[in-house]
Parts: structure tokens; C-alpha cells; sequence
């Protein structure tokens, strides 16, 4: 037996790439590439500059960054954002539950039901915002029309300060719900029957079983909802923008709608620009989060 023969029992047995579906698929991958990194690229450069609308004027490295966390403008806008997608997933995953377990049971009903709690988040959201300004924020409004028939005064929570955030909170976690819902229903259909059953066998109440068992089991799938919601939310502009428009005095002005005006208002490019590798620090955090989590569901 020669050398060469010896090697070739060696060594694997090599099988040649096929570069011809990398052929197919680079057209596709270059495109989705220059149309997310350029954009990255485009608004972290900016950051560093000074700039005039769209004209970099001059390099000040972290100085945009340093203005923007010495800003209580974006402190507020920090806290109404953090208030606005932790309060709204905290309630659109609890409604989302809520309905999730009330249409659980496969019926034509049921069926129907879900379609129509599917409808806000299918909807276009300047469509939600013009019907609920007309619903709780006009003087003629049903609410107010409500009001007065008890012989209490006209409200319009959009324009107090109080009510603002919570109300828009509210509103967009309505919207929401039917994609909690639809995300757990999935979970719960992947729940056997026999487990229910021994838990009526064990004497627990309807109660005893969504605490101890459903939930804990649908712990997998809720945490997923939850971190997509969270990076849905984060993206949430228009609705806050045609119900509030930010105000009052920049009470529900989110670090979304902040980053819309400093760039198509005022056209302080360098510090839109600074806004938006902030929320995408922010996203990929969340982001990270969510393949960590669909990988350990994945591995359970």
C-alpha cells in the first residue's frame, strides 16, 4: 500500500460545494444588506457630526450623545416610552390570556370572535387613532354625551395631562390584543387535554389551573409575545402622533414621536440620527433576547 493510498483512507471524503443556490440567493442577500446596514451605517456617521439638514459639518464624536442623555426632554421621553410598552404589554398580554381562554374551545362562534379581535391589529393604526379621537375626544363624543346625561362635565382625556398616557397606553394595547391572543392560543392548543384532567381529578379550581398549570406551561410561548410585542411597540409612531400629536407638553411625546420631529420637523439631522442608534441599541438588546428565547424553547 502506497502513501498516497493511506492518506486517501485518512482523510473524510470531501464532497464538493455546490455554489450555484449561493449564485441564486446573492442577488436577494445583497439587496436585504445594503438595505439595512447603509441605513446603520448612514445614521451612526451622522451621530458624529454637527450637522446642517443633511450636511455634516463637523466631527464632535460622542458629543450628541452626551446632549442627549443631559437632556430632560429626552428623560420625560425615556419615561413615557418605558411607561408606554411595559404597562401596554403588561396589559395586552393579560387581555390577550383573558380571551385567549374564553375562546379556547373550537366552535363557529368562537371562530367569528377571534376574527373580530383580530381586526384592530390588522387595521391601519390613523384609522384606529381618527375613531377613538371621535369616540372619547370630541365635544359631541358618546362619552361625553354619557357624561352629561348623569349631569357630570365633558372630558377629553387626549388633552390632559393626567389621563393622556394612560389612555393612549390603553388604546394601544387594545390594538394589540388580538396578536397576544392569537400567539397564546397557539400555546394552549399545544397543551394536552390530559393535563386539565388531572388537575380536575386533583380537585384544583378553574382559578388553581390557569395559575399553577396554563400558565407555567404557556411560560415558553408568553415570553416570546412579550419581547415581540415589546419591539412592536417600541416602533409605535402614528397612533401616538394622530391621538396626541406628543402633547399635552410633551406628556406622551415617545422617544418614536421625538425622533419623527427632531428629523422632519426641525431637520436636526445629527441628533435624529443619535435617537436612532439609540432605539436600535435598544431593539437588538430585545432582539438577542427573542432568538435566545425561541432557542430555548426549541431545546425544551
Amino acid at each position: 500500500m502506497t502513501l498516497t493510498d493511506t492518506r486517501a483512507r485518512r482523510s473524510p471524503h470531501r464532497a464538493k460545494i455546490d455554489l450555484f443556490p449561493y449564485a441564486l440567493m446573492a442577488p436577494g442577500l445583497l439587496l436585504v444588506l445594503f438595505a439595512t446596514l447603509y441605513p446603520v451605517i448612514f445614521v451612526v456617521q451622522y451621530s458624529l457630526f454637527s450637522t446642517n439638514v443633511y450636511e455634516m459639518v463637523r466631527f464632535v464624536g460622542a458629543a450628541n450623545y452626551v446632549f442627549l442623555f443631559q437632556d430632560e426632554r429626552f428623560l420625560e421621553n425615556l419615561w413615557n416610552t418605558a411607561v408606554f410598552v411595559i404597562v401596554g404589554v403588561a396589559l395586552c398580554w393579560t387581555f390577550g390570556l383573558t380571551l385567549a381562554l374564553a375562546l379556547r374551545r373550537q366552535s363557529w362562534g368562537t371562530a367569528v370572535l377571534r376574527a373580530i379581535v383580530l381586526v384592530p391589529w390588522v387595521t391601519n393604526q390613523v384609522v384606529l387613532a381618527l375613531m377613538w379621537k371621535l369616540l372619547l375626544g370630541g365635544e359631541f363624543s358618546p362619552l361625553n354625551d354619557l357624561l352629561r346625561s348623569v349631569g357630570l362635565p365633558p372630558v377629553n382625556p387626549f388633552i390632559s395631562l393626567e389621563q393622556a398616557l394612560p389612555t393612549l397606553t390603553v388604546i394601544n394595547a387594545w390594538r394589540a390584543t388580538g396578536f397576544a391572543m392569537l400567539m397564546l392560543l397557539a400555546g394552549l392548543a399545544a397543551i394536552p387535554k390530559e393535563v386539565d384532567e388531572a388537575a380536575e381529578v386533583d380537585g384544583a379550581t378553574k382559578l388553581q389551573q390557569i395559575r399553577y398549570v396554563i400558565i407555567p406551561m404557556l411560560r415558553p410561548i408568553s415570553m416570546v409575545c412579550i419581547v415581540t410585542l415589546m419591539i412592536s411597540f417600541f416602533n409605535v409612531a402614528v397612533l401616538p402622533l394622530v391621538l396626541t400629536g406628543g402633547g399635552p407638553l410633551h406628556a406622551t411625546e415617545l422617544l418614536s414621536i421625538r425622533l419623527y420631529r427632531e428629523g422632519f420637523e426641525n431637520f436636526d439631522i445629527a441628533l435624529a440620527a443619535t435617537l436612532t442608534v439609540f432605539l436600535i441599541a435598544i431593539e437588538l438588546l430585545l432582539a438577542a433576547l427573542y432568538f435566545r428565547l425561541v432557542k430555548a424553547g426549541a431545546q425544551s
